[in-house]
């Protein structure tokens, strides 16, 4: 159990809760050799993600939850057409949306219009760091600073300014191939730590290996908003637009 976040306000990705526990609750049966078909109990589903949950306030010595939700498109979309258009084909799990309505029935829930959940929980977690841990398995957490709950691993990190604008110039170098925007070709987390380490931290230094391989700065820029997990002050809650990153002056 981690006893400094006893209390505080667990900020939980819904989607990442809802995905596991749906896929878990399907199953598989032959009939014969030549028919299957595929089934899910909601039952189980629904135990699993309770089960989870639980098992995160258990860990975090809390029981104040909220969870969060992605709608359907948001300001990526329109940023980058592309956005995670590789998942587009890919099969969702059996029930999920009668999951998440259930789930968003026993916990205290949002979803909100033009943002993914990660950014609602940056947002929630960057107003609030003292009182709040933002639970999440996404790597992408590391560009806040926050106190973050990995339950993948049952990894918990206090992250600084400095850490969290650090990442996000190595995710700058580094893109996101699972979400459908790529960095620059040869770059995995290593490379850029060690270009950064060399060059300097800074985003002249992220520019700077941009256009040597034939990009521009607005390129850098583009995959740097991609990357960047919105913070408090980066969006308007009533007309639900999002005031994207600049490089710093």
């Amino acid at each position: 159990m981690h006893e400094t976040t006893k209390n505080k306000t667990l900020h939980i990705d819904g989607d990442m809760i809802l995905y596991k526990a749906a896929c878990a609750a399907e199953e598989e049966i032959r009939w014969d050799d030549d028919t299957w078909t595929l089934q899910t109990n909601m039952r189980i589903a629904k135990d699993n993600a309770l089960i989870a949950i639980e098992r995160i306030c258990d860990s975090l010595s809390s029981s104040f939850v909220h969870l969060y939700f992605t709608p359907r498109v948001t300001f990526r979309h329109d940023l980058w057409p592309a956005y995670k258009a590789n998942r587009k084909d890919k099969r969702k799990p059996l029930g999920i949306s009668e999951l998440r309505e259930y789930l968003m029935g026993v916990y205290e829930s949002s979803i909100f219009a033009n943002i993914e959940a990660d950014d609602a929980i940056g947002l929630a977690v960057t107003k609030d760091p003292n009182g709040s841990v933002a639970v999440s398995g996404d790597k992408d957490f590391g560009t806040l600073p926050i106190t973050w709950y990995n339950h993948l691993k049952d990894e918990l990190r206090v992250i600084t300014n400095e850490e969290a604008d650090h990442f996000h110039l190595v995710q700058s170098l580094m893109g996101d191939s699972t979400d459908g925007f790529a960095g620059l070709k040869g770059f995995g987390i290593k490379t850029a730590e060690k270009l950064l380490a060399k060059k300097g931290a800074t985003w002249q230094t992220v520019v700077e290996a941009y256009e040597s391989k034939g990009f521009s700065k607005e390129d850098a820029l583009m995959t740097a908003r991609l990357a960047r997990i919105l913070r408090h002050g980066d969006y308007d809650y009533n007309t639900n637009e999002v005031t994207l990153w600049e490089p710093p002056v």
